[in-house]
């Protein structure tokens, strides 16, 4: 449940920043400009800078001792290749050109690499009393039932 609102959350940002950003081009709609597309996108966001941080928040969870050996052993196996390929076909298969350009706008702006950094820390401010409030409305609706 908590993944489903930190996706909510995530998907209001990026459609405040495709509604604002006008793209670049209006290059038509089609598989080879959407890839033309995902290329510059991932050089604003390099996907191997979101596994890093994804590697650090798992490695934070480990004890002290064994986190260094952690991301260590993960730096010797994920290939940059092959996660730039699973971003690339991901966004070229759910986006449009002019959502794509959209991304890299806001995502490559200052605002948005500021956004990206605090948002998991905003998102564990924010999770547990949703998580609150939601279980105390299921709560009362469950107990409505009866």
């Amino acid at each position: 449940m908590m993944r489903m609102v930190a996706v909510a959350c995530l998907s209001v940002f990026v459609h405040l920043a495709v509604a604002q950003t006008k793209p670049a081009t209006s290059a038509a709609d089609t598989p080879a400009n959407r890839l033309a597309a995902a290329k510059r996108y991932l050089k604003s966001v390099p996907p191997m800078e979101m596994v890093r941080e994804s590697v650090d928040q798992l490695a934070a969870r480990l004890p002290e001792d064994r986190r260094g050996e952690f991301k260590e052993a993960l730096a010797k196996v994920l290939q940059s290749e092959r996660i730039e390929k699973i971003t690339l076909d991901a966004i070229t298969k759910h986006f449009t050109v002019r959502e794509i350009n959209a991304l890299a706008a806001f995502y490559g702006s200052p605002e948005g690499r500021s956004i990206t950094k605090k948002f998991s820390t905003y998102m564990a401010d924010v999770m547990p009393s949703i998580q609150q409030e939601l279980s105390k409305v299921l709560g009362e609706l469950h107990g409505d039932s009866h």
